[in-house]
C-alpha cells in the first residue's frame, strides 16, 4: 500500500504542472471570449446611444403637435359642458314654463277673427258649418 501511494503521489507530481498549464490555457481562452464580449457589448451600447438621440429627437419633434392637441382637447372638453349646461337648463326651462309656452303658440297659430273678416274670406268655422 505505501507503494502505491509513493507512485501515485510520483504520477501526481509529474501530472500538476500539465493540469496547470491546461488550467492556465482555459482561463486565457475565458478571458479573450470576456474580453470579446466586453468589446461587443460596447459596440451594441454605442449603436444604443444613437438610437436613443434619433428617438429623443422624434419626441422633440412630436411635442409641439402633442401640446395642440392637448389644448383642442381641453377646448372640445368645455364646449361640450357648456352644451350639456345649456341644454339642462332649456329643459328645465321648458318644463317650468310648459303651460305659458302651450298657451303663447297657441295664440300665435289661432287665427284672430277679425283679421279673417278684414280679408273677407270665409273662416274654417263657416266652412266646416261650426
Amino acid at each position: 500500500m505505501d507503494a502505491f501511494i509513493v507512485a501515485l503521489s510520483n504520477l501526481c507530481n509529474q501530472l500538476m504542472p500539465i493540469l496547470g498549464a491546461v488550467c492556465l490555457v482555459c482561463v486565457i481562452v475565458l478571458l479573450i471570449k470576456l474580453i470579446k464580449v466586453l468589446d461587443s457589448t460596447d459596440l451594441t451600447l454605442l449603436k444604443a446611444h444613437g438610437t436613443i438621440d434619433l428617438v429623443d429627437q422624434s419626441i422633440e419633434k412630436i411635442q409641439a403637435p402633442l401640446d395642440t392637441v392637448v389644448k383642442v382637447s381641453g377646448t372640445v372638453d368645455k364646449a361640450h359642458d357648456a352644451t350639456i349646461s345649456a341644454v339642462r337648463e332649456a329643459k328645465d326651462f321648458v318644463v317650468k314654463n310648459a303651460d305659458d309656452i302651450k298657451e303663447r303658440i297657441v295664440e300665435f297659430v289661432k287665427p284672430d277673427k277679425k283679421t279673417i273678416d278684414e280679408t273677407k274670406e270665409p273662416s274654417p268655422e263657416d266652412i266646416i258649418g261650426g
